[in-house]
């Protein structure tokens, strides 16, 4: 018994330390999508707690919010470099595979399983607009809708290559107004309530303790 817990743990930091190269590689290559991770993360567990959700799915909606645009790894390098407000019809389409690579990259880790779909789906859209399969409504899984309003909220709010960052109010318009087509009303507004109770994020780098955390607890080796 002793000796598979031990295997278990070995296992378990294996994984730990392979995402974390993952993620220090994609800070590499764009610190602001290696940080905007870690808030979206941070944004999604709040809003799942608010949500009502079990300690374990807000866990695992965290990992999702962390990893989200870990496919983002693949993409070119002047798709980070870019100051353009829209990119070429071919540089869209690379930008539209990273949930794929994402969710490749993740789908090998077995206790990472609930997590992969919150990757793959996170930029589906309530209307059947989103990519890449077009999923719509409830054939969504929750998780992702809970990262799509995490993710927009912060990519609006923080200051890009491309962009200067916005308003909290010009966040909640540009959320409100994608209700129905976009996003899942009763997330957005529950999400509201959370920010104005609690507040945004400060614009910070990556905190790797986070990762840390998330990760053992979900392989289950935080208490061995």
């Amino acid at each position: 018994m002793r000796q598979d817990l031990t295997s278990r743990k070995r296992l378990c930091i294996q994984h730990l330390q392979a995402l974390n190269e993952i993620s220090l590689a994609l800070g590499e290559k764009d610190r602001y999508t290696q940080a905007h991770g870690h808030r979206v993360a941070l944004y999604a567990m709040r809003l799942a707690r608010r949500l009502g959700f079990s300690p374990e799915d807000i866990r695992n909606v965290g990992i999702g919010g962390l990893f989200h645009d870990v496919g983002k790894l693949a993409l070119s390098d002047c798709i980070f470099t870019n100051r353009e407000t829209c990119l070429s019809s071919d540089l869209q389409q690379e930008v539209r595979c990273h949930p794929l690579i994402g969710a490749a990259l993740l789908k090998n880790i077995d206790f990472l399983e609930p997590v992969v779909d919150f990757v793959l789906f996170h930029h589906e859209r309530e209307d059947g607009n989103g990519y890449p399969f077009g999923l719509k409504d409830k054939e969504i899984p929750p998780g992702a809708k809970i990262v799509s309003i995490a993710d927009c909220f912060d990519a609006v709010t923080t200051d890009r290559p491309y962009q200067k960052g916005q308003s909290v109010a010009s966040a909640y318009e540009i959320l409100r107004e994608g209700c129905r087509r976009y996003f899942c009303e009763e997330y957005v507004e529950t999400f509201i309530e959370e920010i104005e109770e609690n507040g945004i994020i400060q614009d910070t780098g990556p905190d790797l303790l986070l990762a840390d955390e998330l990760v053992l607890s979900a392989a289950g080796c935080s208490a061995m």
